[in-house]
């Protein structure tokens, strides 16, 4: 039953929306100030085709990013977690057609809807479900130039849980985290997730031309020997579906942004 659980779980964590694939331009030099050698030359060129570049990286260490200071804050943020399964998203951008990108994201992150609406899987008889079945806005209060949100979250199979947004716009920079407050459990008693073990990381800032959108989804769970693999593979598709529904609602708004 507990491994059967797990595979639930992983199944239902994340959701982030997918952009039409609109070519960008970005120098060699960019490119390597902001990612290291991890990052492959089919990858570049996938990410000069306006597509999104979608990883199971396991730990932090196998990330493609450099230790710039436009990516500190995010860093720090899941080496605090250290999760066992970790997943990256790389998205660019041309600042031309998105001028208030960070805006729309700002906004679109304070939406219930942007948690209760993102989908994981279409069952046989046609029925969507969505990672989150339930989201329900408690706080919002601001700190130090945050913006601050608990919120609870219902993850079926899994019982309620508080969760805690902090979002953070500062000119063309935008920095939003989600992570746990509290053990998510199962049918009440199974803890599944410790506390502050569970993280969303999303930095975006402006580089040049260009948008760069760079996330990480991570959780600290249980390993099972073999099953493991299976778990890592359904989270990873978890966080990037999660990705490219959010990168879709945010083409959705800056379109009709853009009309008005």
């Amino acid at each position: 039953m507990l491994k059967k659980f797990i595979i639930l779980f992983i199944l239902a964590i994340f959701s982030l929306p997918f952009f039409p694939q609109t070519p960008i331009t970005i120098m060699d030099g960019e490119i390597n100030y902001l990612f290291n050698e991890r990052l492959t030359g089919s990858e570049i060129l996938a990410l000069r085709n306006g597509e999104v570049v979608c990883n199971s990286i396991g730990k932090l260490k196998y990330s493609r990013i450099n230790n710039i200071p436009e990516f500190t804050q995010l860093t720090s943020a899941v080496k605090k977690v250290n999760p066992n399964h970790l997943a990256e998203i790389i998205k660019i951008l041309p600042y031309k057609n998105y001028r208030n990108l960070t805006e729309i994201i700002s906004t679109m992150l304070r939406d219930e809807k942007s948690y209760t609406m993102a989908p994981y899987f279409i069952d046989g008889d046609g029925d969507v479900h969505y990672i989150f079945a339930d989201a329900r806005l408690e706080t919002i209060d601001t700190k130090g130039g945050k913006e601050i949100i608990t919120e609870r979250f219902l993850m079926k199979p899994l019982d309620y849980f508080t969760g805690q947004i902090e979002s953070k716009k500062l000119g063309n920079y935008f920095f939003y985290q989600m992570k746990n407050l509290n053990r998510v459990r199962y049918k009440s008693f199974i803890s599944a997730i410790g506390k502050n073990k569970m993280i969303v990381v999303i930095s975006i800032f402006r580089y040049g031309d260009n948008w760069i959108i760079y996330a990480l989804g991570g959780v600290d769970i249980i390993k099972l020997p073999f099953i493991d693999k299976r778990i890592d593979r359904a989270f990873y598709r978890r966080i990037r579906s999660f990705c490219l529904f959010t990168f879709e609602r945010l083409e959705e708004s800056a379109t009709k942004d853009e009309e008005n």
